[in-house]
């Protein structure tokens, strides 16, 4: 099998979830031994086996233009193109027109997060247009097929995210946090800040929790344009010696961190999305939050929220609430410092199902099944593989 992915509006620099989607799955096609070449910006970090092709600078080019590049010829090889799709995408769209392969789009966000309303009815126009001409359809969560399967008739397969068991692991050696000493319990969290993170949330239930738990520490692993503000807000509520930011940490550094936790936090809360709220209270957060698996690849105890998929992937395997409860969130987090049998018990739970289902490595199995059986003819309306 010869795939050539396309992913040329992402930065696969950046050291978050989409970059690292990208750079997995290929890696793990690659493991399968499937001849994959990559169409990037830049060229990333190691592929593990596929080839890498720098994507053409500027805008789109022409039809009759794209003919003459060097993608013409990676596309000729290919036996199928996927596209991580992007809001002013589309070169799958015409690489496909003209080898006659079968274009199966990557869907992520299947509706435009742009502030400004013309912006987003663009980029919808865009999107919806890329995914009437393809073959298929590839996203991460049944929320998001239903938003799919609203505007085209192609096949839609959910594969979630994953991560990777041998990276983040439980014989990984915990970083050393500044402000911890011996007797503190930590409490982690890793992500970008963004709105829907919740992070918010998990600072005001961590006022409840030091309460009951005066040993509780926080720990933030990531940065942002929010930092600062989570910052003042954390010294705030948390008290100084309370809480410790690390700022931007490259991938490799982040499974230290979260193994200094004996407690990891996914306070997914849509409604802080401003933009997006609309969107997620109509459809629901339709993500496959890569920290989840992360987590639960770490076999470390979770408290979560119930957004999305989350109950699903975690499946009893941590302890849920409400989104945006953060006095549910705060007797959760107290319920595991005082439980020291439960915490054990979800925490292995945890490993087990990520082990099961939701490594990289899986999701490129699906992936691959799915372009075989697109390959045969047999797309249907819609499948959860």
């Amino acid at each position: 099998m010869k795939a050539l992915y396309l992913a040329t509006g992402k930065d696969l620099s950046a050291p978050d979830a989409g970059a690292t989607h990208t750079l997995s799955i290929v890696r793990a096609l690659a493991g399968l031994g499937v001849d994959v070449t990559l169409i990037a910006p830049r060229a990333p970090r190691e592929l593990g086996g596929a080839r890498f092709v720098h994507a053409p600078k500027g805008k789109l080019q022409p039809l009759v233009e794209v003919r003459k590049t060097a993608l013409a010829d990676e596309a000729a090889r290919a036996d199928v193109i996927q596209e991580r799709a992007a809001e002013s995408g589309g070169l799958g769209v015409r690489l496909a027109a003209f080898t006659a392969k079968p274009l199966v789009l990557e869907i992520n966000t299947p509706l435009s997060g742009y502030p400004n309303p013309m912006g987003r009815r663009v980029a919808d126009w865009n999107l919806r247009r890329q995914a009437r001409r393809a073959a298929a359809i590839i996203t991460q969560t049944p929320m998001s097929r239903g938003i799919i399967e609203s505007y085209t008739h192609a096949a839609v397969y959910v594969i979630p995210n994953g991560a990777d068991p041998e990276v983040f692991s439980t014989a990984v050696a915990p970083e050393a946090v500044p402000g911890v000493d011996a007797g503190r319990r930590v409490i982690g969290f890793a992500g970008s800040l963004r709105p829907w993170h919740g992070v918010e949330d998990l600072i005001a239930a961590g006022a409840k929790v030091l309460r009951a738990h005066p040993e509780a520490f926080f720990l933030i692993v990531g940065g942002g344009g929010r930092e600062k503000s989570l910052r003042e807000m954390a010294a705030a509520v948390l008290g100084d010696g309370n809480f410790h930011f690390t700022g931007a940490l490259s991938p490799e550094e982040v499974p230290r961190h979260l193994a200094a936790a004996d407690i990891l936090a996914a306070p997914f809360s849509p409604g802080r999305d401003r933009v997006r709220r609309r969107q997620f209270g109509r459809y629901g957060m339709w993500w496959s939050p890569v920290k989840i698996f992360e987590y639960m690849a770490m076999g470390k105890p979770i408290v979560a929220s119930e957004a999305g998929a989350v109950p699903e992937y975690t499946a009893g395997c941590a302890l849920t609430y409400p989104p945006g409860d953060v006095a549910s969130l705060a007797e959760r987090l107290c319920r595991l410092l005082e439980d020291s049998a439960l915490a054990e018990k979800l925490s292995g739970c945890a490993r087990e199902r990520f082990l099961e289902n939701y490594t990289w490595r899986q999701a490129a199995v699906r992936t691959l099944a799915a372009w075989n059986e697109i390959l045969r003819g047999r797309q249907k309306v819609s499948r959860t593989t």
